[in-house]
């Protein structure tokens, strides 16, 4: 494979991945977080309520995106912003 066809394999792949977000709302012993999924926390809140509005905000920023909420009873709740691309 040539080096151009390999970084413009590696691109689409970059792009593939960025293109599938999803916001996690989750708790902690702490409280209610919100991250980005395989990334770092970037919010705290002290219920679900204000996690999951704030996760809905992320998510509509950075469009297509999902948002997961991963209650305490094991439950789990998506819901997609923007255009869902087919893996």
């Amino acid at each position: 494979m040539s080096l151009a066809r390999r970084k413009e394999s590696e691109q689409d792949e970059v792009g593939s991945v960025t293109s599938q977000r999803r916001v996690i709302v989750a708790a902690d012993g702490r409280g209610w977080y919100v991250r980005f999924e395989s990334s770092r926390q970037l919010g705290r809140y002290s219920n679900v309520t204000q996690a999951i509005h704030g996760g809905r905000r992320l998510a509509r920023q950075h469009k297509p995106a999902g948002l997961v909420v991963r209650y305490l009873d094991g439950e789990e709740e998506e819901s997609w912003y923007g255009e869902r691309e087919d893996p």
